[in-house]
């Protein structure tokens, strides 16, 4: 019950302001509809009661009452009554992925069929078509990093561009996750959405770790590596100390899709905590479930011999 009380508060609380009128217009009401009114000032109140007979009696419920009822049933909900935070489904359906794909000379080895290179390729395909279309980049990078794709919608064209990525076509060796990773923020500031970025690579430079920490430090969007070393044991190994600094799950390469599954699966569930700490929520408008009893109140206007007289 605490805890409902501490989440509870109006989303539109200028609503409220609206009960003072309410009670002003019911109090007016009451004496205008009283049929005894005339005769306040003229009978002593102990003894008006027991002059009064039949239809001169007033019952316990008056529409006069029920509207005063109304009114703030009314005000209440438009002020909007909330106690539950909800995703904001918008927001979790624009999430965008950008992919980093070191783009070195460790990736032509050939220790994964064809290469390590070629596999991660085919691994950007799989989880690219898992993912359908939601919105996804591409920034390749080595000694440097370079934005291939921005985010989109149509991951054929991410395709043909991964497709034709080679340590060739990059200007130096080396391995600059750091840059890459400021240039996959940077994109997202751009487009003014959320997302996370998943790493695919054979491995991550230790020297880097500190660069990679003050990523971290600075709430950058949150990262998953997907390994291209053959072995998982090994491939942990040679991503272990970035990752960690990174804060990031790693998913070692498999022989199926399973590592791409587990990427797609991780990448909403951080989509979702992004969300929970930004305006990807929302709190839910429960005002809606008074209109039920307002609908009730209403129609008991409907009732033969009720009425009310507002002059």
């Amino acid at each position: 019950m605490a805890d409902f009380f501490n989440a509870f508060h109006f989303l539109r609380p200028w609503w409220l302001l609206a009960l003072l009128p309410g009670v002003v217009l019911w109090r007016q009401l009451c004496k205008s509809v009283d049929p005894l009114g005339m005769y306040q000032g003229l009978i002593a109140p102990h003894l008006l009661k027991h002059l009064v007979m039949g239809e001169n009696r007033r019952g316990l419920v008056q529409p006069v009452h029920l509207f005063l009822l109304i009114w703030v049933l009314l005000a209440v909900a438009l002020a909007g009554p909330s106690w539950r935070v909800i995703p904001t489904p918008f927001a979790q359906q624009q999430a965008g992925l950008m992919v980093l794909l070191k783009t070195s000379r460790s990736m032509e080895n050939q220790d994964v069929a064809p290469s390590r290179m070629e596999r991660a390729v085919y691994k950007l395909r799989d989880l690219l078509a898992l993912r359908g279309e939601e919105p996804s980049g591409l920034i390749a990078y080595s000694g440097s990093a370079h934005l291939v794709m921005p985010l989109t919608r149509d991951t054929r064209i991410i395709e043909l561009m991964a497709g034709e990525l080679s340590p060739a076509v990059m200007p130096r060796d080396g391995d600059s996750l750091a840059a890459a990773l400021e240039l996959a923020r940077q994109q997202f500031e751009r487009s003014q959405s959320v997302g996370s970025i998943l790493v695919i690579a054979d491995s991550i430079d230790p020297a880097q770790a500190a660069q990679l920490g003050q990523y971290r430090e600075t709430a950058g969007p949150p990262v998953q590596v997907l390994t291209m070393a053959p072995e998982p044991r090994a491939a942990k190994a040679a991503v272990a100390r970035g990752a960690q600094a990174l804060d990031a799950a790693i998913h070692p390469l498999t022989v199926n899709d399973s590592d791409v599954q587990a990427a797609v699966a991780g990448a909403k569930r951080l989509v979702r905590s992004v969300s929970a700490r930004q305006e990807g929520t929302r709190r839910k408008d429960d005002g809606y479930l008074l209109v039920p009893f307002l609908v009730v109140l209403i129609a008991l206007w409907a009732r033969r011999g009720w009425s009310l007289q507002w002059t």
